[in-house]
């Protein structure tokens, strides 16, 4: 099977793993499933997602991991955009420049004629816990002066290990009502990461799985794409959410159909049972 797994809130969380789960992606590589990281993460570096992957005892390689920064930057490079206003860290930042683009952080212009001198064309924005509101108005500044918004995502919540805090779709909310301007997302919900996925594994998207902790981008990344989800209730959607230690589908159903998983694991226990159960009727 091809195993499409997001990292934030499912292998770890922050800087703490997941229990189990690192172990189980291991063995269930061992067993000839192929493993893709598909990551609406928009703040770390190539290399530190390797670090953090391998840390929870999970597998990981180059060409395996499939991120919404790095989309971001394919898309700008597609289109031509070169000049990028990055309202973010430095790992989206990276980004940008791997794929031949130029790339300059909010925080690097000192009002808005410098902004205005360097005549971005783009603008993206990933998660940085250091923004203020000079990176806002710069970024602001820039798409009103008529720069593509092109965003990774629009998730509202980032799991750490002692609770939720703002995504970076707080930032772009704040960004789309201070510049009036509607962003592009590329990431999940969006199916484009899952496509990529099964196009670099050579197998149709309908036969991936995907694993996540969200509803509205992971579960209904796999439901755009028509392939079989499992909800993993160890990250944004938690157990206490639905009031039951041992959830069910059932206990989705209040969602749209869009947002509603195939199955639902509440650890890498029961998440090991489903992926033994599928891998003997794909």
């Amino acid at each position: 099977m091809l195993l499409c797994v997001d990292l934030d809130g499912v292998v770890y969380r922050g800087s703490e793993p997941v229990p189990g789960i690192g172990a189980l992606l291991t063995s269930r590589r061992e067993a000839g499933d192929t493993i893709v990281y598909v990551t609406n993460n928009s703040f770390l570096r190539r290399s530190e997602y390797r670090a953090r992957i391998e840390s929870c005892g999970a597998p990981f390689s180059e060409e395996r991991i499939l991120t919404a920064a790095s989309t971001v930057a394919t898309r700008f490079a597609a289109e031509g955009r070169r000049r990028i206003v990055v309202y973010g860290a430095d790992g989206l930042a990276d980004e940008i420049r791997s794929a031949g683009g130029e790339a300059r952080r909010t925080g690097e212009f000192v009002n808005q004629a410098a902004l205005a001198a360097w005549s971005p064309d783009g603008v993206t924005v990933g998660l940085d816990r250091a923004s203020t509101w000079h990176d806002l108005a710069i970024a602001a500044s820039a798409v009103r002066g008529g720069a593509a918004l092109i965003v990774p995502n629009r998730d509202a919540t980032y799991p750490d290990p002692d609770g939720l805090v703002p995504g970076t779709g707080a930032a772009v909310a704040a960004l789309e009502v201070a510049s009036g301007v509607h962003a592009t997302v590329v990431g999940k919900p969006a199916p484009d990461l899952l496509i990529a996925a099964a196009a670099a594994a050579g197998v149709a998207v309908t036969s991936a799985v995907m694993i996540g902790d969200s509803t509205a981008t992971d579960i209904a990344a796999a439901n755009a794409a028509g392939c079989r989800s499992i909800l993993l209730l160890t990250g944004v959607t938690g157990v206490s959410e639905v009031n039951s230690p041992s959830a069910t589908v059932a206990s989705f159903e209040h969602l749209p159909v869009a947002q509603r998983p195939t199955r639902v694991a509440l650890d890498a226990t029961a998440l090991a049972g489903i992926l033994a159960e599928w891998s003997q009727t794909p």
